[in-house]
Order: structure tokens, then C-alpha cells, then sequence
């Protein structure tokens, strides 16, 4: 396993750290806000993006594992896995964290709110150890060598 695929993972865990916090800070936002009498999280479209968020949160969670199972098994390399956990993770906590700004109104842009720090910060994890972009192109070259027809 190279360096590199241990970082990627690595972001890919740092990424799911911060759309769970993003999500956590979310429910505790929507639960206690009040709109027209009763909590933002009555709100259908609320529960909609709270779905959405935990669905996200909970698909990075099985490729960043599965990259560090991989890893534990002893895989020579796990490039295409580590590729997978770090851009699915990054991209889908960029989501969920914009999602939480979207719930938290105007605090979600306010300084000194965790939802606006998670803002400014998700976007570093999307280029560490390699852009969203270059993640494709390895998650590509290595499903097209599994079957026989690409370069690696």
C-alpha cells in the first residue's frame, strides 16, 4: 500500500468526521428551532435533507472502512479504495455541510458557528492528497485494469 492511499483514506475519515458533526449540529438546530409553533424538524423538506445527510454520511462510512479493512487484510494496494473512500467522503461531507448551512439560516454563515468553520474547512479535504478530479482518474484506471482493458 502506498503512502499516498494511506492519506487518501485518511481524508476520507477527516471528511466523515465533519459531516457527522455538520449533521449533529444540524439536528440539534432543527429540533429546537421554532417556526410557526413547532420545530423546523417537522418540516418535510427538512426531513428530506436529513435523510439525505445521513444517507451520505453513512455510504462514505462503508468505503472509508472498506479501504481501511482492505488495508488490514493485508492488500498489497488499495489505491482504487482509498480513491473511492476519500472522494465519495469529501464530496458528500461538502453536500451534507452545505446542507447545514442551508438549515441553520443566517448562523450558518455566522462566524463563531461550527457549521460555518466546517464551510471554509471542507474545501482543503476535496484537494489534499490529490483533487476530486484525480481521484476519478484513479478509481478509472484501476476498474478499467480489473478487466483487462485499461493501463495502470
Amino acid at each position: 500500500m502506498s503512502v499516498l492511499d494511506v492519506l487518501r483514506a485518511t481524508v476520507g475519515a477527516a471528511a466523515l468526521g465533519f459531516a457527522r458533526r455538520a449533521l449533529d449540529e444540524t439536528l440539534a438546530r432543527v429540533t429546537t428551532r421554532q417556526i410557526g409553533g413547532a420545530p423546523l424538524a417537522n418540516l418535510q423538506m427538512v426531513q428530506g435533507h436529513i435523510a439525505e445527510m445521513a444517507l451520505e454520511i453513512d455510504a462514505s462510512a462503508l468505503l472509508v472502512y472498506r479501504a481501511a479493512w482492505a488495508k488490514d487484510m493485508g492488500a498489497p494496494r488499495v489505491s482504487r479504495e482509498a480513491a473511492m473512500a476519500k472522494l465519495m467522503a469529501t464530496e458528500a461531507a461538502q453536500r451534507v455541510i452545505d446542507a447545514a448551512v442551508q438549515l441553520h439560516g443566517g448562523d450558518g454563515v455566522r462566524k463563531g458557528f461550527a457549521v460555518e468553520s466546517l464551510y471554509r474547512e471542507i474545501r482543503a479535504l476535496r484537494i489534499y492528497e490529490g483533487a476530486s478530479d484525480v481521484q476519478k482518474v484513479i478509481i478509472a484506471r484501476a476498474t478499467l485494469a480489473e478487466c483487462g482493458t485499461g493501463e495502470v
